[in-house]
């Protein structure tokens, strides 16, 4: 699996885009702003995106649906039910942003569901905390953390939604996986899971529990 990250938006969100090696479709997951930018880069390298998957539902994972869909109408977006908003506005440091819900055509996927996206199977982990509705996504020997795990920390939780206690349920569920994974989190660098086994204080907390 090849994997390209984008760092997007004025959060720098981690933008990835998977796909086999040397094919055509991809998969992208949370494209955080700049869409229509990140469809002329896929474009130029001659790719086509099959389907956006996003971690959670916060405006800096999100905003560039839009601008991706003005090159590919049709472009599949799944979601956590749990996170696609209850209208189309949310507020989040005082200002207002659209939700999932707003840009329509949402794809619901919860624990257990594995879809198929550029012909690699992609299982959802529900790992909620960060939000209601967080997900990871495990991809062969990846897990697309979102702001669940972070290289040397875990995700905020004083957002709406946001509870420490349940985060830390999750971060334990992720610690306790067989073997070791690639961890792709939505901000900052990449990681390992058996190095944030070793070194992250929030996960050896949490596994200790």
């Amino acid at each position: 699996m090849e994997i390209s990250v984008l760092r997007l938006g004025q959060i720098g969100t981690n933008c990835y885009i998977f796909r086999k090696e040397g094919a055509h479709k991809c998969g992208v997951v949370d494209p955080g702003d700049q869409g229509e930018q990140v469809a002329r880069w896929l474009v130029d390298k001659g790719l086509e995106a099959e389907a956006v998957l996003l971690t959670h539902g916060h405006f800096d994972h999100i905003l560039g649906i839009p601008g991706l869909r003005e090159e590919w109408p049709d472009l599949l977006v799944y979601c956590h039910p749990a996170d696609v908003g209850e209208g189309d506005t949310a507020n989040v440091f005082g200002a207002s942003f659209p939700t999932v819900r707003s840009f329509g055509g949402v794809t619901p996927y919860k624990e257990g569901d594995v879809i198929q996206v550029a012909g690699i199977d992609v299982e959802v982990l529900e790992t909620p905390g960060h939000t209601p509705g967080s997900v990871t996504l495990r991809a062969e020997d990846v897990l697309f953390t979102g702001d669940t795990l972070f290289e040397g920390s875990m995700g905020r939780t004083d957002l709406p939604g946001g509870d420490e206690k349940t985060i830390m349920k999750s971060l334990k569920r992720l610690g306790e996986l067989e073997g070791d994974y690639k961890v792709l989190p939505g901000h900052e660098g990449r990681s390992t899971l058996e190095r944030e086994r070793k070194s992250n204080y929030c996960l050896k907390a949490a596994m200790g529990r």
